[in-house]
């Protein structure tokens, strides 16, 4: 394994195009709402917040992945939405936390390496 990382590439499987990561439902909703409320609540501990940078790291592939948090979908492919449920299990996470997805081929984890406030 090259120890080398591109941070700009994406796994396949997280990309614009892969419907399983399109589809927001009730729960999903309910979850935004309920950490956006945290959020609120807890504004010393160092969490994904909208406009927050995010480096990942797949356990899978072993890739980092840069990303920021946004609250609409955008034609970057590096923005993800906080309604879309990659974004939704984004929002208020800490550094450490590892996020489990469902998905084809047994879906990916995630680990949350850094979070990096939204710029003022």
């Amino acid at each position: 394994m090259s120890s080398m990382v591109d941070v700009n590439r994406r796994p396949r499987g997280l990309t614009r195009g892969a419907a399983v990561w399109h589809t927001t439902g009730p729960h999903e909703l309910a979850s935004v709402i309920g950490k956006l409320e945290l959020l609120e609540r807890d504004r010393v501990t160092l969490r994904a917040r909208v406009g927050s940078a995010l480096l990942l790291l797949d356990m899978n592939t072993q890739e980092l992945i840069e990303v920021r948090l946004t609250e609409r979908s955008c034609s970057a492919t590096t923005e993800i939405s906080i309604f879309s449920p990659l974004g939704a299990r984004l929002l208020a996470a800490c550094p450490g936390d590892m996020l489990t997805l469902g998905g084809f081929s047994g879906g990916y984890r995630l680990l949350l390496v850094r979070v990096e406030p939204a710029p003022s």
